[in-house]
């Protein structure tokens, strides 16, 4: 019996061991693996292409909707310029025809009865044609589908323009944040060593309890800053993603900086004299106007004579091995008499469009006068806000430094390290605010003096 116990205790431990190692161990570490797969953070968006100004505004201009759309649209008005053509030029066509018929005679002439006639068969096969000799209304309809291939080929490049334009400003929005970034960060690491020091001051007797509450405030202010700072990062970068239509997984990522760049000053004479001539909606209106001009010659021009010669040859017969040619040669000549009133109502229609189209000039030339003068005066008051904020810098970081050195001697409170803080973040958004809008008043200006594509993509 004692041999027994002795033979079976270890067993039963073995097993109690595998057990437990199973319940404790093995179990645990498998729950654990799951819950440590689910609270994972999803997989956040990959980094896309490193892309300069130049590369975006050149991926924007391969890939954005827009682009492709006024593409489209201009390849459109192509097609519509041959069809309006191909009724100008010869009509041409192969017919073959055979019946068997049988009719009545008493039908088409007197007979003492009915009688058949009939049935008979017959076969006829050959070419017809057709060609239109003379109708200025449809002259002027593809003059008119040639010129809207002009203006679709403008429109096109008013849609480049805007694209670009919105690239750069979306561009120069990113490079705005990120530079807001970096100096909340900074203050924030100016805040964290003002905290520090005020803490050291108090517990050496020098400081007060207030002025290290009013360095925590200042602390904690600026990295409210910093994370919303860290949100517009993100934000505009979204907006670029989409002008440039990247994949949903993919974000840009941008290589340059905000940077100056002094430019010569702009003639307003000059600038104006040439965004009136280059400016692509001006070639667009140009085209509007010459299709409203083709439009309403087409409209009067309707009560001159139509010329067209057509006619066919085939080979006729009641089979094939008796047939026999036949042929029809023909001219017609119409000239409309009666059409109540509409070619009269068509006329004054046409005169009515060329008078809106002239309105329409008149108000895109103002447009193009108003935006070349507010982008030269923005372009020259961003260049003089720039030096001012540059200066502005400068100070309040020597404001605060002083301050900082004034309060570690005891000669003053924190106080005034509080303001030069607030001074030197004002500074700093000054400055970034500056850049920003010295460069887009350069986007502005290429965009009201037609220049964009030629300033950003070449």
């Amino acid at each position: 019996m004692g041999v027994r116990v002795r033979t079976l205790v270890p067993l039963r431990s073995a097993a109690a061991v595998f057990f437990l190692f199973i319940l404790f161990i093995v179990v645990p570490y498998r729950v654990g693996l799951a819950q440590s797969s689910a609270n994972l953070p999803a997989a956040s968006p990959a980094h896309g292409p490193l892309l300069t100004l130049k590369d975006a505004v050149q991926l924007a201009l391969k890939q954005n909707p827009g682009v492709l759309i006024a593409r489209l649209l201009s390849l459109e008005s192509g097609r519509n310029q041959q069809i309006a053509r191909s009724a100008l030029l010869p009509q041409g066509s192969v017919a073959a025809n055979g019946a068997i018929v049988q009719y009545n005679i008493e039908s088409i002439e007197k007979a003492p009865k009915r009688a058949a006639a009939g049935p008979f068969q017959y076969i006829e096969a050959g070419p017809s044609f057709s060609q239109l000799l003379l109708d200025l209304p449809l002259i002027r309809n593809y003059q008119a589908a040639r010129e809207s291939v002009r203006q679709t080929l403008a429109e096109e490049s008013v849609a480049h323009e805007d694209v670009i334009s919105s690239v750069v400003t979306q561009y120069l929005n990113v490079l705005r944040a990120f530079a807001v970034y970096d100096a909340a960060k900074s203050r924030v690491a100016l805040a964290q060593r003002l905290y520090d020091q005020a803490v050291n001051l108090q517990t050496t007797g020098i400081g007060l309890n207030i002025d290290t509450t009013r360095a925590e405030v200042e602390l904690q202010n600026e990295k409210q800053t910093l994370i919303d700072a860290e949100t517009s990062t993100h934000t505009t970068i979204y907006v670029l993603a989409e002008l440039l239509d990247l994949p949903r997984d993919q974000e840009p990522v941008v290589a340059d900086k905000l940077q100056f760049f002094d430019l010569p000053e702009v003639d307003r004479t000059a600038a104006i004299t040439s965004a009136l001539a280059d400016r692509p909606e001006i070639r667009a209106q140009a085209s509007q106007e010459r299709i409203a001009n083709l439009e309403r010659k087409s409209a009067s021009e309707q009560r001159l004579p139509e010329i067209d010669f057509s006619g066919f040859w085939y080979y006729q017969g009641a089979n094939f091995n008796n047939g026999i040619p036949a042929y029809l040669y023909q001219i017609s000549f119409s000239v409309p008499l009666f059409t109540g009133g509409r070619i009269r109502a068509q006329v004054a229609e046409a005169d009515l469009e060329q008078q809106r189209v002239a309105q329409n000039r008149h108000v895109l030339e103002a447009r193009i006068i108003r935006e070349v003068k507010s982008a030269i005066d923005e372009m020259d008051a961003a260049r003089q806000a720039v030096d001012v904020a540059n200066l502005g810098l400068q100070l309040a970081n020597d404001e605060v430094a002083q301050a900082g050195r004034r309060f570690a001697a005891g000669v003053t409170t924190n106080v005034e390290v509080i303001t030069a803080q607030d001074a030197l973040a004002r500074a700093n958004n000054n400055q970034i605010d500056a850049l920003y809008r010295f460069n887009e008043s350069r986007v502005n200006l290429a965009q009201a003096m037609g220049d964009v594509e030629n300033t950003y993509a070449k």
